[in-house]
């Protein structure tokens, strides 16, 4: 009942039944006050329990789901050096090898010479191929991951699309139409509602134009296999030093993968840092490169890192499947050098010094590293908060993009903390986006105390967008 309604006056009763009724529906009024829900929302957010339940969203916004996952991996690693090893890795070795030898075995890889004995020194299969195939799935299978938000993003105009294509097809020919239409009218009644969520207010290039998308699949498919040749030349850079490939049984120890890896960390930073900042310094302004070059040079590399990134944000919001839409250079330049290079750097400076038997490079932690820098990558171009994953820190750098307030240009943070060059808008929104999701949890809980249904406005804060309305009229082109 509405509020006019339930403050209707009686016609035409005898005094003491307006009366009554008057105070019948004052008491409803009372006991229906959607202020009450207000009120006993705030007490159940400073319930132990309540955040309690809080806890683990926090930790793992705020580590993040890959940091908490090498995190898990380091206490397997305690756990084995401690009480013994648990059997995966040798059986990883083991199948891994198995599958080789049946590859080797197939006439193609005889016919390519892939069953030379002259190959076996160089461990290809465990070097290259399980690299390749393994941060190529994992690009892959977080990008589909992560269409549980991206799905609801694309244009209904556009699937249609797609759903006359697949009507045409066979297999669109022997399902029923009916379940054909029941699965896009499921996806058009959701999209107003999932589109909400996302940082950014737009979309992707790709996920308004099917061409778009091609393109996007065909870049990436191509970067990946770029990819492969860089992995190839990083592992013959490490079997020139003293990289053991072949005796990998044995773990490192416990302290040396942590320290290794935030080591290649800090180096992924340096190096992706200055070059993806002179890549984003506008034409005719001063950046960092005019310091130390001369003015022509400075020019001429500004000019280089700023055409060959310019491709990665022709789409200035977000879309996991397309972390690794960029060109050739900047795949090489940016996505991979960076990430390879610590691994080398590291095993010379242990041979250099005598401590390769500790502190060379194992394979396991740099099998880890590289399969965590390429879910970092896509996570952070996901677009959308979640309760596991915040990727707001790069959205706010492709919001900016080219232009005087560009800012997260590293990956790791430090040059950006250190150069001054560090967004605050994402930590601002994020603090906001839990705020918004808390009191959210705490209404629902409310509710069911209560018995008081929500108002509109109360069921509309989980589906308030998660956009800094700043952003809109702040857009630099190049």
């Amino acid at each position: 009942m509405s509020t006019t309604a339930r403050n209707r006056k009686p016609i035409a009763k005898a005094e003491s039944s307006s009366n009554s009724s008057h105070s019948s529906d004052s008491d409803a009024d009372s006991t229906n006050d959607p202020q009450i829900n207000e009120r006993l929302a705030k007490e159940i957010q400073k319930e132990f329990w309540f955040r309690l339940r809080q806890l683990p969203s926090k930790i793992t916004r705020s580590v993040g789901p890959v940091a908490l996952c090498l995190l898990y991996l380091w206490s397997v690693l305690i756990y084995t050096n401690r009480y013994g090893p648990l059997g995966y890795w040798s059986a990883f070795i083991s199948r891994s090898t198995e599958y080789r030898r049946q590859f080797t075995d197939t006439p193609l890889a005889r016919k390519l010479g892939l069953d030379s004995p002259a190959l076996n020194p160089y461990s290809l299969w465990r070097g290259v191929v399980v690299i390749s195939l393994s941060t190529s799935f994992t690009y892959i299978s977080i990008a589909f991951l992560a269409l549980r938000h991206e799905l609801f993003h694309w244009k209904p105009e556009m699937l249609e699309e797609y759903l006359l294509r697949a009507k045409a097809t066979f297999l669109g020919r022997v399902v029923p139409q009916s379940w054909l239409h029941t699965v896009f009218n499921i996806y058009e009644s959701k999209h107003a509602k999932r589109t909400r969520d996302r940082i950014q207010n737009r979309d992707h290039r790709a996920t308004d134009d099917h061409h778009e998308l091609a393109q996007v699949l065909r870049t990436v498919l191509r970067n990946l296999l770029v990819s492969t040749l860089v992995v190839l030349v990083m592992w013959l850079a490490l079997l020139q030093t003293g990289f053991d490939s072949h005796d990998i049984v044995k773990m490192p120890r416990s302290y040396v993968p942590p320290v290794q890896i935030l080591t290649w960390h800090l180096i992924g930073d340096t190096f992706y840092y200055f070059p993806h900042c002179i890549a984003h310094t506008p034409r005719g302004g001063k950046g960092i490169h005019h310091k130390v070059l001369p003015h022509f040079l400075a020019e001429q590399l500004g000019g280089f890192l700023r055409n060959a990134h310019k491709k990665h944000h022709r789409g200035k919001a977000n879309l996991a499947i397309a972390a690794w839409y960029c060109s050739v250079t900047e795949q090489i330049l940016f996505n991979l050098f960076p990430t390879m290079l610590g691994p080398v750097v590291t095993q010379i400076i242990a041979d250099k010094t005598g401590y390769a038997n500790i502190w060379g490079t194992h394979i396991i932690t740099l099998y880890i590293w590289l399969l965590a820098g390429t879910a970092t990558s896509v996570l952070a171009h996901t677009g959308f908060r979640t309760s596991w994953n915040d990727p707001g820190k790069h959205d706010e750098h492709h919001e900016y993009a080219f232009g005087s307030n560009a800012v997260n240009f590293g990956t790791a943070g430090f040059w950006d903390t250190v150069l001054g060059t560090k967004g605050t808008k994402y930590i601002t929104g994020a603090k906001e986006w839990r705020a918004q999701r808390e009191r959210q949890a705490a209404l629902r809980i409310a509710s069911q105390r209560s018995g008081i249904p929500l108002t509109r406005a109360q069921e509309l804060v989980v589906e308030q967008p998660m956009v800094d309305y700043e952003w809109i009229d702040t857009r630099v082109e190049d």
